[in-house]
């Protein structure tokens, strides 16, 4: 069957494009101030050597870093949730690059010169933590602009894979070496998003541009009116912040846990991740690299809660306390053990800003909204997981982590559960469903012309339009999905049906159901459920059954 809405001008990401993403994103993620791995490497400054009270000079700059940071993000996701206009792209990136230049030459120069007044490090921490926060809320708005499931993954796997080898360099290069380094890392992070953004439509989030609606996991540049047109049912379905918050939640929830397990692990096991930062840049390399092949791989639609999250990543947490209860047991083979760790929560950060990137690409929530909340929960976790690391005797960190590892494979599995239950139609007609989310009703089956059965071959059609055919499919023959499109697009227009709307009547049509439909779409399940009811209000239909009869006369 052929991809919904495949007839369309999409806009895809260059060769190049990508080819500046990553090497942009690298640049961040090796400059960041409120990430360990960059600041840990700053540790080999002498001014780190000086007494100075219980915690020292970098514990009271992270601190009050991730503490601003924290509480930074919520005030901006409250602001997003209320609605607030934004500020346009290019003053929001002018400004976050301005900032995030001079915090990252002010932190060179403190840890460079030794400068020991400490009111200064509480200073320049609250100022990196606004440029961070700024820097990230532009790279999200321009990742949200241009990158699909797909390719979101090829760019932070690359991106993770390059930001390790900055990082090597940092501990292998004398400090004068290691200080240009992370200025240049610091200046790609903050020219590159002006570089690439593209001034005929904008960057989601800017207000009043053209804004991009995600039409089969491809980018179409749609007036802003067509976009709030698009979005009227989203925005009926969450007319308040706490429902815009538990459908939100519904969305990246899952996903972010791998983010937030990651940042609290990271900040318990400092002072090991310290002596071993280059187990943890391996298994960060090769995180990455991994991210990329299966994304280049993989045939058939990425769907939000699945993939390596529903299979890999619980194998993966199932391996690391395995090999923490022979380490405990013997007495021996730490270094796996930590390597382990740190391969199992790079993987699933790497898999969660991918996510992000798609979750704000789908257009049910603005970037600023998403990648805020992504920085709270990270930087609230990094601070929690210090302090408890700080409150630790070293032998109880292992613990600690492995307590951690445990709670986030048990929720990989429980959410992975659910999901597949939610299998069942969302319209809740009675229907059955089959293993690719595609529901049928027993009774009808028959009646229908080219129902599809349970059972019978699936073609698998991914996000960006390749599709592969099951084992007993008929390869090559696309007429029969062209006059399903065509039908429809004949549909849509006779019946006023909004971009979405259009798009979701295709996946209908195809014999998918709501669940799934949410799931590909990167949307929340009440979105998906309002939407379809719209679909059937302005058909005038009440079943699946018809609009089955409706798109295959």
């Amino acid at each position: 069957m052929a991809t919904p809405l495949a007839a369309d001008n999409h806009r895809q990401p260059t060769a190049g494009a990508m080819g500046l993403l990553v090497v942009g994103l690298a640049g961040l993620f090796s400059s960041l101030l409120i990430y360990s791995g960059t600041v840990i490497s700053f540790l080999r400054f002498p001014l780190f050597d000086l007494a100075f009270g219980p915690a020292g000079y970098m514990a009271l700059f992270a601190e009050t870093t991730l503490l601003a940071s924290t509480v930074l993000g919520a005030a901006i996701a409250m602001a997003s949730l209320r609605k607030r206009r934004p500020l346009p792209f290019m003053v929001l990136g002018a400004l976050a690059a301005v900032a995030y230049l001079c915090c990252s030459l002010g932190f060179g120069f403190a840890c460079y010169f030794q400068v020991t007044t400490p009111e200064v490090y509480p200073l320049l921490g609250t100022a990196a933590a606004v440029a961070d926060c700024g820097m990230v809320l532009v790279w999200g708005r321009v990742c949200a602009r241009r990158l699909t499931m797909r390719p979101a993954l090829v760019v932070v796997g690359l991106a993770s894979v390059l930001s390790a080898a900055f990082c090597f360099l940092y501990s292998w290069l004398p400090l004068e070496g290691m200080l240009a380094l992370f200025f240049v890392g610091s200046t790609l992070a903050a020219v590159i998003p002006l570089a690439v953004h593209d001034s005929r439509g904008g960057v989601e989030g800017d207000e009043g541009s053209a804004a991009s609606v995600s039409v089969a996991g491809r980018v179409a540049a749609v007036p802003a009116d067509a976009v709030a047109e698009a979005d009227e049912a989203g925005e009926a379905d969450a007319p308040d912040a706490r429902s815009r918050i538990a459908s939100l939640f519904e969305v990246v929830g899952t996903p972010s846990l791998g983010l937030v397990s990651f940042a609290f692990v990271m900040a318990v096991m400092r002072t090991s991740f310290n002596e071993s930062q280059s187990l943890y840049l391996a298994a960060l390399a090769l995180s990455g690299t991994g991210i990329v092949a299966y994304a280049l791989l993989k045939r058939g639609r990425f769907l939000l809660p699945g993939g390596l999250q529903q299979t890999f990543l619980p194998v993966v947490a199932l391996v690391v306390l395995a090999a923490a209860n022979i380490t405990a047991t013997v007495g021996q083979g730490v270094a796996v053990s930590d390597w382990l760790t740190y391969g199992l929560y790079s993987l699933a950060a790497v898999l969660t800003l991918a996510t992000l990137c798609a979750v704000a690409h789908a257009g049910e929530f603005s970037p600023d909204l998403v990648f805020a909340v992504a920085i709270c929960a990270f930087c609230g976790a990094s601070f929690i997981g210090q302090q408890v690391g700080g409150a630790l005797p070293n032998d109880m960190v292992s613990v600690v982590v492995t307590i951690t590892t445990t709670l986030y494979a048990f929720a990989l599995v429980l959410v992975s559960h659910f999901w597949r239950k939610s299998a069942a139609p969302l319209a809740a007609e009675g229907g059955e469903s089959d293993g690719a989310g595609r529901s049928v009703s027993v009774s009808s089956v028959g009646e229908v012309p080219g129902a599809v059965e349970v059972g019978s071959p699936v073609v698998a059609v991914d996000a960006e339009g390749a599709s592969g055919v099951g084992a007993a499919g008929a390869a090559g023959d696309t007429s029969s999905s062209d006059t399903l499109a065509a039908r429809c697009a004949r549909l849509a227009e006779a019946h006023s049906l909004t971009a979405r709307e259009r798009e979701i009547l295709e996946y209908l049509a195809e014999g998918h159901n709501g669940s799934y439909i949410a799931s590909v779409l990167f949307i929340s399940p009440n979105t998906a459920r309002t939407h379809i009811h719209n679909i059937y209000r302005k058909l005038d239909v009440s079943s699946r059954e018809e609009i089955l009869r409706l798109t295959r006369r």
